[in-house]
């Protein structure tokens, strides 16, 4: 076997969105793998929180700015002695750090591209070891923007008992009848929504590129269903004051963060992922493994995870009637919807933690 590596997972996020679920993912899996990891964030935020209770070691930098060199200098003092050592930037403004703090100490460093928006400051990325994209989509336009060395790896989800107990999580399976029912019920009292209709649901963040706006408009064209929006953000006043003059207010749930979202998964009769800009959609691995029918767009690399009538059914981006038609036609053809998500269920293998886990592994090693 190998000499372990020592990896430093670096992530700057002030939130515990889905990139960091991913790095803790990883993490754990690597652990199991024998490998050293040391989570870089910020102290006392959520990520630092949860990777303290899944029993990480932590290093706490300030973080101050993109290309903060104080924060850099600390980074490379901590890796001194260091046996194997690899920087993962997880984030775009982890990347810079990453990159400066390799200047100081000639680290190999990866940097993790998870957004499909063309990429600004593409130096830092050309200076990394290796780069790694979620889908191939995020791949092109960072070719496009002149990185070489980019490598696939899509995200993951645990799949199995053994890596969502290598993860510190509940795996997500179908609901039973009565964990459904539980679910939606007390759903229904807490959030109002009524149980004698179908719900649909968009877990996500309520900002720009995962375009709840469209999703909204969609909604006003589907009167029978009710929507819930699972997630916190800035554009939440302004949601809220577009469903009122849209007059569906009352037919709408703003439930805001979550700290365990996956009731709702149990609970929903469709998930929607409405983002005109999308470098994956791993909350759409969350929905297959709970074999929840989904209807999104087909914004970037959403369609390398589901397939439009094979285990999902997209419409164009920023196209409300035509999200309205998936939604619509989803919950009206209940048997192709169920058959639907029983296919997607089974394609989630390919997105299993320990298959992409050692993918990335095998990058470090390219690298140490």
């Amino acid at each position: 076997m190998a000499e372990s590596l020592e990896l430093y997972h670096l992530d700057s996020e002030r939130s515990l969105r889905g990139g960091e679920r991913q790095l803790l993912y990883l993490a754990a899996h690597l652990r199991r793998r024998g490998h050293r990891n040391i989570v870089v964030c910020r102290r006392g935020f959520p990520l630092h929180r949860e990777a303290e209770r899944l029993g990480f070691e932590t290093l706490h930098l300030p973080f101050w700015g993109e290309w903060d060199p104080v924060s850099a200098w600390l980074l490379s003092r901590a890796t001194q002695g260091a046996k194997r050592p690899v920087l993962h930037a997880h984030t775009a403004h982890a990347a810079a750090l990453a990159c400066l703090a390799s200047r100081f100490s000639r680290l190999p460093w990866v940097a993790h591209r998870r957004v499909d928006f063309r990429i600004h400051g593409a130096l830092k990325y050309r200076r990394a070891a290796a780069v790694i994209a979620v889908s191939d989509y995020v791949r092109k336009t960072l070719l496009e923007g002149g990185v070489a060395r980019v490598q696939v790896v899509p995200d993951c989800i645990p799949v199995t008992d053994e890596e969502a107990s290598a993860a510190g999580c509940a795996l997500l399976r179908p609901p039973t009848a009565p964990d459904r029912e539980e679910a939606r019920r007390s759903l229904s009292r807490e959030f109002g929504l009524p149980l004698d209709r179908p719900w649909v649901g968009n877990l996500a963040a309520l900002v720009p590129h995962k375009d709840q706006a469209t999703l909204l408009r969609a909604a006003a064209r589907v009167p029978d269903a009710r929507f819930a929006f699972v997630g916190g953000g800035p554009l939440l006043d302004d949601l809220k004051g577009l469903a009122r003059s849209l007059g569906i207010l009352d037919r709408v749930a703003f439930a805001g963060f979550q700290r365990d979202p996956s009731r709702w998964l149990r609970g929903l009769d469709l998930y929607v992922q409405s983002s005109w800009g999308e470098g994956m959609g791993s909350v759409l691995l969350e929905a297959m493994a709970c074999a929840v029918p989904i209807a999104a767009t087909d914004a970037g690399g959403i369609p390398e995870v589901v397939r439009h009538g094979e285990t999902a059914l997209l419409a164009p981006a920023r196209d409300p009637e035509g999200l309205a038609r998936v939604i619509s036609e989803s919950l009206q053809d209940r048997a192709g919807a169920d058959r639907r998500a029983r296919a997607a269920r089974k394609a989630l293998e390919s997105f299993s933690l320990t298959r992409l886990g050692d993918r990335v592994l095998a990058v470090y090693e390219g690298l140490a």
